[in-house]
């Protein structure tokens, strides 16, 4: 399944909610420290609705749903299309990728991974084969034949412990009990049972969902996995020359006969029994201890009528099952209870959640004496319930039958230690109990409080509260946006004549700058004359209003494009331009905010940053809280307009009178910056983009950002208050300085949370300059004004991704293929002559190695081939390079030394390593072990492959050395 050749689908009902829709559906992101707080949150969460969105993407928390998607096989696990790539005949899939990247941290992973077919990774009919050829050593009855053996186990384990009246259950009962009867069950000697345990345990962490964790236990995984594996191979081996009466046996003839398992398939079968029967097993055990230990009465309960122990084990499944989530993907457009899922979609199905909402009454307490039942999910539903449902069930009937005999009454000594949250399966990790001779004999009081791990636990609700107002807010917004974005068009369309009043304001204070330029430079030196210049034309624009703020920030981001002494002018554009008076503002400020401007307490008239459309002042409201003030400049509005509209009638003559202007794309730049200062002009829109980037950024949790929370009461379409960002700009930080490896982790914080926000969730802060980023103490990055927003939807984004993983990977078609879906060249052009025909795929190239006459003629080509094919500069392509000009010229001054090859290597791997698995299912990228992944930087940077090093210093130099070749006359002989 190639999902790079599937279009992004709409729903065709406009009742339907589409999932990909900004505030569709109720956002979530609470943290949780404990297991009684995930009962809090979760109770609430239900409550807003059967699917909301997290950080991680849609989370399915209804019964009727999870089943409903678990039992539609249009619905694939995602380990299965993670394995349909891998068996895809143009390769292998990004997996392999991401452990080359992880090579570069971690010697000892290995360069690619085999990625064994299982019950787990396939689906369809050949899940249905590998499930036959097992299904009938898992059936209830076979289970049973093995529940005295079980007892037997358990009562042996439980002997000493009792004797000793205290124990770590976890070490002592819990681990060494499931090994041995999965041992049995398949023919394996159960003496090797801690070889078993610590595979389990080491392997089995690679689900943790903290990737960054799981990226540095690679190298103990891989060696746990290779150990296993050549025990497994010595098994298979054995059975092969002496077949027993056991599963095992049974597995190896099936390699030889019409089920024809190959030896792939039967090596991962035999792993996945082994493991899977050994750590779900033993952690639902521990949690079932855990939660009768803080439930006293019900383990009395127990004792007093065993025939109640199925009723227990059911119950802790549903209350704290040791599997709490799964996932799926889309293969097709689903539409589930009036909610369109598009295909590609993956989901976060919460299992746990969906018992405990589905229960009856108080399905979020536990109780063994219910009298309606408890339907869970714990095991899963459809085609990939689990196989071992009877076995565990089984062990865990007989494992609590063995403890209630034995252990009168029992009693928590220390907190119970729970596995991180983040684990895929959940347990206690230290359980240390005393054993009571009855009830009675409790020291404490009936529970000791501070040991309590298992029972719901209040939380806040204000967080949830809150974030269903900014659902609301997120959703006027996508409405507005829309609308103001189908207006657009009308706006910019091409006027028979300009407006004749605009053009000769500005005409004058243009030619005034500059006369006045004239008279008083001439006596100065040309340095100086140039920056008295800059100065004039600078403060000209400024008057002009927005569109030439913007047109002169857009300079000072092109460091050797432009004179340095015109960049350093246009840089004071981005955040020190020319404040309005304090008359002139707060007729805005009062205007607005009416009689909620009562609220502001006090307020500094000095403004603490000034650009094109608004300006910030410090204030404090009555209620105590510090905050700053975004006010929107009177009149801009009406200049904007006319400033679009003589933008409009020029950018068509500059196509037709400069034919190479056709490569910028005058007209799709008209109109992104209509749509960008249009949406900035409505700070409602600003605040709904806030919130959107903060959603975005917050899904990667090893990253801190600091964002400006808004007074949502105290916010209209020209009035923001909100809390301040601490710490100082990254501008004034370039003046003090830093150190290399704090400006590292800043640009590869920025670089990561831009792309992931444009390629991933199709959403990304527009405005990168130094102005609007900041530096906390603590360490936090700060974010201001989100006015500028970019946005990539649905075939937009997919097109952009396969650009960037390509760019990441060297592979020129991916490259060419993703902007050429973006728009760059026409539907019809063919990308291999477009890669042969600009040799693209051309290594080991430095263009300052051509003489000047060879340069030219290579640039000249260049041009020329590029207008034949018809190719553009794609609209969303603009706004993420001028954002990334903007961090690599602050960068630049910050860190003129640091190597730009390795932090691209740095920010590929953790790419990867966060998002190879998403990749893989959107588009099908598929990668092989020996890509290299500088090629295509390379070829950018127009570095030959013998160079290990590039810096900002060294890249400014090699840009300076290609300008100092573009003097006029080698640009006439290029454009002529």
């Amino acid at each position: 399944m190639n999902m790079s050749s599937q279009k992004t689908s709409h729903p065709t009902s406009t009742n339907l909610i589409n999932i990909s829709e900004p505030g569709s559906i109720p956002y979530v992101d609470i943290t949780t420290s404990n297991f009684g707080e995930i009962l809090s949150v979760t109770k609430d969460i239900a409550e807003k609705g059967w699917v909301v969105m997290t950080p991680a993407g849609p989370l399915v928390v209804g019964y009727k749903q999870i089943k409903t998607i678990l039992r539609n096989p249009e619905w694939i696990s995602l380990l299965s299309s993670f394995s349909m790539l891998d068996q895809m005949e143009d390769g292998g899939p990004d997996l392999n990728k991401m452990l080359e990247q992880a090579q570069r941290i971690i010697p000892e992973v290995p360069s690619t991974v085999q990625m064994r077919p299982n019950v787990l990774s396939v689906e369809g009919e050949d899940h249905k084969r590998l499930r036959r050829l097992v299904n009938s050593s898992f059936t209830s009855g076979n289970t049973n034949r093995h529940r005295g053996f079980m007892r037997e186990h358990a009562m042996n384990l439980l002997h000493n412990i009792t004797e000793n009246k205290k124990a770590e259950m976890v070490s002592e009962f819990c681990r060494p009990y499931p090994v041995p009867v999965i041992c049995r069950i398949l023919g394996v000697d159960d003496s090797d049972w801690e070889l078993f345990d610590e595979w389990a345990d080491i392997i089995f962490s690679a689900l943790d969902a903290d990737i960054e964790s799981v990226i540095g236990r690679l190298s103990e995984i891989t060696r746990a996995q290779r150990e296993l594996d050549s025990y497994v191979q010595n098994l298979i081996a054995k059975r092969v020359a002496s077949p027993e009466g056991d599963l095992l046996t049974d597995l190896v003839q099936s390699h030889y006969n019409e089920d024809q398992l190959s030896h792939d398939e039967l090596s991962a079968m035999v792993e996945a029994i082994l493991l899977a029967g050994t750590d779900t097993t033993r952690n639902q055990l521990g949690a079932l201890l855990a939660v009768l230990a803080d439930h006293p009465e019900q383990y009395e309960a127990l004792r007093q009528d065993p025939s109640l122990v199925p009723a227990a084990v059911e119950e802790s499944l549903r209350y704290i099952s040791a599997v709490r989530t799964t996932g799926r993907l889309a293969s097709k457009d689903q539409t589930i209870d009036g909610v369109f899922f598009p295909a590609g979609s993956t989901v976060l199905l919460g299992l746990h959640a969906g018992g405990l909402s589905e229960a009856e009454e108080q399905g979020y307490d536990f109780n063994i004496l219910r009298e309606s039942g408890c339907p869970h999910l714990a095991f899963g539903s459809g085609s990939h319930h689990c196989l071992g449902a009877s076995l565990a069930r089984a062990e865990l009937q007989e494992a609590l039958s063995a403890f209630i005999e034995m252990v009168p009454a029992y009693e928590l000594i220390s907190p119970v230690s729970w596995k991180p949250l983040s684990m895929g399966i959940w347990g206690p990790s230290k359980l240390e109990i005393q054993i009571l001779d009855n009830p009675k004999s409790r020291t404490a009081t009936p529970v000791d409080e501070k040991y309590i791990s298992t029972l719901k636990t209040p939380v806040h609700n204000t967080e949830i509260a809150y974030s269903s107002e900014i659902d609301q807010w997120v959703r006027e917004a996508a409405a507005s946006r829309k609308a103001l974005r189908g207006s657009i068009p009308d706006l910019i369309r091409k006027p028979k004549f300009p407006p004749v009043g605009r053009l000769i304001v500005t005409v004058f204070r243009f030619s005034r700058a500059y006369i006045g330029w004239k008279l008083k430079s001439r006596k100065m030196k040309p340095e100086t004359r140039n920056e008295l210049l800059y100065a004039r034309l600078r403060r000209a624009a400024e008057l002009q209003g927005p569109t030439y703020v913007k047109l002169a920030q857009l300079i000072s981001a092109a460091e050797g494009v432009f004179p340095e002494a015109l960049v350093s002018e246009c840089k004071k554009c981005r955040d020190q331009v020319s404040p309005d008076s304090w008359k002139r503002i707060s007729k805005v400020l009062e205007g607005e905010l009416g009689p909620d401007f009562s609220q502001v307490n006090v307020l500094d008239q000095t403004p603490i940053a000034s650009a094109s459309i608004a300006q910030v002042h410090e204030a404090k409201l009555i209620d105590g809280s510090d905050v700053v003030i975004k006010i929107q400049r009177p009149g801009i509005r009406r200049k904007v307009t006319n400033d679009l509209k003589v933008m409009a009638w020029v950018a068509p003559k500059l196509v037709g009178k400069i034919p190479v202007a056709a490569l910028a794309n005058p007209p799709a730049l008209v109109e992104l910056f209509a749509e960008t200062i249009c949406e900035e002009l409505d700070f409602k829109l600003e605040v709904a983009n806030l919130y959107e980037i903060e959603r975005v950024l917050s899904a990667n949790q090893k990253q801190d950002w600091e964002i400006p929370h808004p007074v949502l009461s105290l916010v209209t379409e020209r009035v923001i208050v909100m809390s301040k960002v601490s710490g100082h700009s990254l501008g004034e930080a370039i003046v003090s300085g830093i150190e290399p490896e704090k400006s590292s982790s800043i640009f590869r914080q920025m670089v990561e949370g831009l792309l992931e926000g444009a390629v991933i969730h199709g959403v990304f802060h527009g405005d990168f300059h130094a102005g609007n980023v900041f530096l906390s103490p603590s360490g936090k990055i700060g974010l201001v004004d989100f006015g500028i927003t970019g946005r990539l939807e649905g075939d937009r984004r997919l097109a952009f991704l396969r650009y960037v993983v390509g760019l990441m990977t060297g592979d020129v078609e991916s490259q060419v293929g993703g902007i050429k879906d973006l728009g760059a060249f026409p539907v019809d052009s063919d990308i291999g002559q477009i890669i042969s025909e600009f040799q693209l795929e051309r290594n080991d190239f430095d263009p300052l190695d051509l003489s000047e006459e060879e340069f030219i003629d290579e640039f000249r080509n260049l041009i020329k081939g590029l207008l034949a094919e018809g190719a553009r500069i794609p609209k969303e392509l603009m706004l993420f390079v001028k954002n990334f000009a903007y961090l690599s010229s602050v960068m630049q001054e910050l860190d003129p030394e640091m190597d730009l090859l390795q932090e691209f290597l740095e920010v590929a791997a953790s790419f990867f390593g966060k998002n190879g698995v998403r990749v893989a299912t959107e588009i099908g990228f598929s990668l092989s072990a020996d890509d290299v992944s500088d090629v295509a930087f390379r070829r950018v940077a127009g570095i030959r492959d013998n160079v290990s090093t590039l810096t900002w210093k060294e890249l400014g130099e090699r840009r300076s050395s290609i300008i100092e070749r573009m003097d006029r006359r080698s640009i006439r002989k290029i454009i002529d």
